[in-house]
């Protein structure tokens, strides 16, 4: 019965939802027939206001540690039957027996128990100063992308994957960890879920191919090649690649049927070039021009730090301004925003807290190469930002050291 009543309890204990009984009771109100139909905290607060949700979210967040407290306090049950009696409260959250086995998403319950496991593993296990420092850039972050987006799933998309990392780092491996990564994993996965649903996030333009937004941090894996063929045999490398994209992009442009070719949708939804890129140099080209120069001219550690800017800034950037930039800060082409300028900031800041962490950079220099990284982004240089950001981030930051 330690092993088999603990979870029961937590189940009942899960199912329980305020955000569908308050409702019912004080206003005669299903839930489930409002809003998304989510009897859930954020439902609750979108119809029917914040004080409801208050209590809707504080017995959400609480239920998964109480299953908790329970299985170890009164039954003494192993860590993995305490472990299990949480995740079975996020269970009777979702599927709880009186409503069909249709309930919340469990999002709630998952981040109460995320939270304390997090406080438990980072204090037991994070040293003050990199605690501290890990504390003042997720409260950064969370700042920032809040701010400019307004939406608490791509917050949560954004920032988990943060916490992995910092976890990975400095965090050493036990039970406690494993489960506090599942439990990531899971509030990662029904964020993402959310925003596909809600139709949240979306790139809304045509011009842009989608996987140009995503493919960029594969031009990280150009470090990890310098790693095993070294400096010179990588800088041939990439000059034979850019070499080669130049050459197509030339073709394309003075070629018209080899141009109808390369620039038409090659399958719905998927084309090589952007459709701006028609009768210019590709940004394929100047990205790679970009990282070429970098390795010629900067010592690794700002190499590293300046194409991180450029590499996950340049993403974050696009991501979020397209989305949700509505401020444009200079009305040009490119229409930089606001919202955009602050997301490259934050993932770049980010970047120099990692190198940090690594002892590869000073942090008050990458954080330096991180704002001017994210003003020559923004701001409308006649050279191409692919080119400008790591080039002259990079030469800020070894001047610095």
């Amino acid at each position: 019965m330690d092993k088999i009543l603990p979870i029961i309890i937590g189940y009942l204990l899960g199912s329980v939802l305020p955000g569908y009984f308050i409702p019912k009771w004080t206003k005669g109100i299903d839930i489930r027939t409002l809003g998304d139909g989510n009897p859930g905290t954020t439902n609750v607060k979108r119809t029917l206001g914040f004080n409801i949700a208050i209590l809707t979210g504080l017995y959400d967040t609480a239920k998964g540690l109480l299953a908790m407290f329970i299985a170890n306090r009164f039954f003494h049950s192993s860590e993995f039957i305490v472990y299990l009696s949480g995740i079975s409260a996020i269970f009777g959250h979702i599927a709880p027996f009186y409503l069909g086995f249709r309930g919340g998403r469990g999002v709630a319950t998952a981040t109460g128990m995320l939270i304390f496991t997090l406080l438990k593993v980072a204090i037991r296990d994070i040293e003050y100063s990199d605690l501290m420092g890990s504390l003042i850039y997720l409260a950064f972050f969370t700042i920032c992308i809040y701010c400019s987006t307004w939406d608490e799933n791509f917050l949560a998309v954004t920032i988990l994957p943060i916490i992995t990392l910092i976890l990975i780092f400095l965090a050493r491996l036990s039970s406690e960890l494993i489960f506090l990564l599942g439990l990531i994993l899971f509030i990662f996965v029904v964020s993402v879920m959310n925003m596909r649903r809600l139709k949240i996030f979306t790139i809304r333009s045509e011009s842009l191919p989608l996987w140009r937004v995503f493919i960029r941090p594969a031009g990280m894996s150009f470090l990890f090649l310098g790693m095993a063929i070294g400096r010179k045999a990588l800088i041939t490398l990439i000059g034979a690649v850019l070499s080669a994209s130049f050459i197509t992009d030339v073709l394309r442009l003075l070629h018209r049927k080899a141009g109808d070719l390369l620039n038409r949708e090659i399958t719905k939804g998927f084309r090589v070039y952007k459709e701006k890129e028609r009768k210019r140099i590709s940004s394929i080209t100047t990205f790679l021009l970009g990282v070429l120069l970098t390795f010629i001219l900067f010592k690794e550690s700002i190499a590293i730090a300046s194409l991180s800017f450029l590499v996950f800034g340049d993403m974050m950037a696009k991501i979020v301004g397209i989305n949700y930039g509505k401020t444009v800060i200079f009305n040009t082409e490119a229409g930089k925003t606001l919202e955009g300028f602050v997301g490259f900031l934050s993932i770049s800041v980010g970047s120099a807290y990692f190198l940090w962490l690594l002892n590869m950079l000073p942090l008050w220099v990458g954080i330096t190469g991180a704002i001017i990284a994210s003003v020559v982004e923004v701001f409308p240089f006649p050279v191409d930002d692919n080119v400008s950001v790591p080039v002259i981030s990079g030469a800020i930051m070894s001047f610095l050291l």
